[in-house]
């Protein structure tokens, strides 16, 4: 199988744009603050956080504290999300620049793209980079016939994020395993796998990414580390810092063409691209 495909994986939230939680929760009419004590004490608790806020939200709609929150509602806040600098066709800009290689044209060697986040898939798609990605993967809600969510369709923790990795290393789509979750776990021959491990980049700023960063990173793939511009505090950047976690970063949240950021990333997808096309001429 011609392995070609440079998988750039992104969080989402603190990663390409501001949190997308925090900014329903406020659309909400709810106190952010206050939302996310309580849901610290019930993580505290022994609830998994993305169970507890969706679940919190939900019962304070269904007690009718808060309106209804609708599959609308979801893309409206998504589409409306202003996504950080070079986000919209950094992308398309390591493509282009892939293109203008002769050897990486003749290798086929392209870039796709990916969301896995622990935030609303709804809201994810709808943002300005959503529309973009290959596929995006994130946490679902089950809608009544009016467009209300009414339960947790799916949740995505620390560790569930690293089934997305598998799945994406096995060509598996986000509809296929939808369909079938189970297929992650098929027995795929290395040399079948359409995205190996050591073709991937995975970009991520705060705790919920470090098990993507070191799945990746032990199977010869690169982490690259991002700190949001409104994380004035530095407390996630510290904490990724931390344990050698990270193959390069962290670097602020700016994809523009002139930044730390680019220039590292375009030189990682490069480097891939090189190996590439070594591995095809033996």
């Amino acid at each position: 199988m011609a392995q070609n495909v440079i998988a750039v994986i992104c969080d989402c939230d603190g990663t390409l744009c501001p949190d997308t939680a925090s900014r329903l929760v406020s659309e909400l009419g709810l106190d952010p603050q206050k939302f996310w004590r309580e849901v610290a004490g019930l993580v505290e608790g022994g609830w998994d956080p993305p169970l507890a806020w969706l679940n919190k939200l939900l019962d304070l709609a269904r007690s009718g504290q808060i309106k209804p929150i609708t599959r609308q509602k979801l893309q409206d806040i998504g589409r409306s999300m202003q996504c950080y600098a070079g986000t919209s066709d950094f992308v398309e800009r390591l493509r282009q620049r892939l293109g203008e290689n002769v050897e990486f044209r003749d290798a086929d060697v392209t870039v796709h793209w990916y969301i896995v986040s622990s935030g609303i898939e709804e809201i994810l798609r709808a943002t300005p980079v959503g529309a973009l990605a290959t596929d995006v993967f994130g946490c679902e809600l089950e809608y009544d016939g009016a467009g209300n969510a009414v339960a947790v369709k799916g949740a995505v923790s620390f560790t569930e994020k690293t089934k997305f990795i598998f799945a994406i290393n096995k060509g598996i789509s986000g509809e296929q395993l939808r369909r079938n979750p189970y297929r992650v776990n098929d027995a795929l021959d290395p040399a079948d796998r359409p995205v190996p491990f050591e073709h991937m980049v995975y970009i991520g700023d705060g705790p919920s990414d470090i098990p993507c960063f070191s799945l990746i990173k032990a199977q010869g793939g690169r982490a690259i580390g991002v700190m949001p511009p409104e994380d004035l505090k530095l407390r996630r950047p510290y904490e990724l810092a931390e344990g050698k976690r990270l193959t390069v970063g962290p670097y602020t949240a700016d994809y523009g063409d002139t930044s730390d950021l680019f220039k590292m990333l375009w030189r990682i997808v490069e480097g891939i691209a090189d190996s590439i096309v070594e591995k095809r001429a033996h």
